[in-house]
């Protein structure tokens, strides 16, 4: 299904929502953020991958607007290279390069905030401890954490006072950290003990060019964790 050509936002999630607050400001730049696609990282129907691609094309073939596309992070993981869901990002971003005039591709980490989506990061270690189930941690990688209005309010800023036609940026927490950080700041807010074992695999390696960072007040990942699991 063709996404309307007025729209100003294309997307339903808890991302998209958040930049209707800035629709105003969006009008006025004339530009449309896409913000739609799959949000389970671990989708592997080929069914629904090649719909994401195809929606894509249909809304390309009439938007004459700049494109502002929400992409992830995880495409820079040489962890998660083969995965594919990040092809499918990859891909996506292929075809706004070589076919779109002007473009900001703005890549975002692991993003938490008031969601019912069960496949983010902070979403599955929560459900995994309030129900007592038993999940891997693994070592030796790393994650990094942004809270959504951060994340939204500095893609904005970025949008502002980007000055070039093409670019593709990371926004990005300056920290990472460990998957066990962010289970153990989970387990106090909570005050549940979560049943997990340690994993340990490959170090991963991200790509981190074109990217900015974002510098916060000390205990960032627990005062974010609490904002919205406290």
């Amino acid at each position: 299904m063709i996404k309307k050509r007025n729209q100003l936002i294309v997307g339903s999630g808890f991302i998209a929502r958040k930049f209707r607050k800035y629709s105003n400001f969006l009008k006025k730049k004339d530009v449309v953020v896409y913000a739609a696609g799959i949000s389970n990282s671990t989708e592997k129907n080929m069914r629904n991958l090649n719909k994401e691609v195809t929606s894509m094309k249909k809304f390309l073939s009439f938007n004459k607007k700049k494109l502002i596309y929400i992409s992830s992070y995880s495409v820079c993981d040489s962890l998660r290279s083969k995965n594919k869901y990040v092809k499918n990002k990859i891909k996506i971003e292929k075809l706004i390069e070589s076919s779109v005039s002007e473009y900001i591709i703005l890549r975002l980490p692991e993003i938490v905030g008031f969601s019912k989506n069960p496949y983010t990061l902070t979403n599955f270690f929560s459900n995994m401890i309030l129900k007592g189930k038993s999940f891997e941690v693994y070592k030796g990688v790393k994650r990094n954490i942004l809270d959504i209005d951060h994340a939204i309010h500095n893609c904005i800023k970025f949008i502002k006072f980007n000055s070039k036609k093409k670019i593709k940026i990371n926004l990005l927490n300056k920290d990472f950290y460990e998957p066990k950080e962010i289970v153990e700041d989970l387990e106090k807010i909570l005050k549940i003990r979560g049943h997990y074992k340690i994993k340990k695999i490959k170090k991963n390696n991200f790509k981190t060019k074109n990217s900015l960072y974002l510098k916060f007040n000390q205990n960032y990942l627990f005062k974010v964790l609490k904002k919205y699991y406290g």
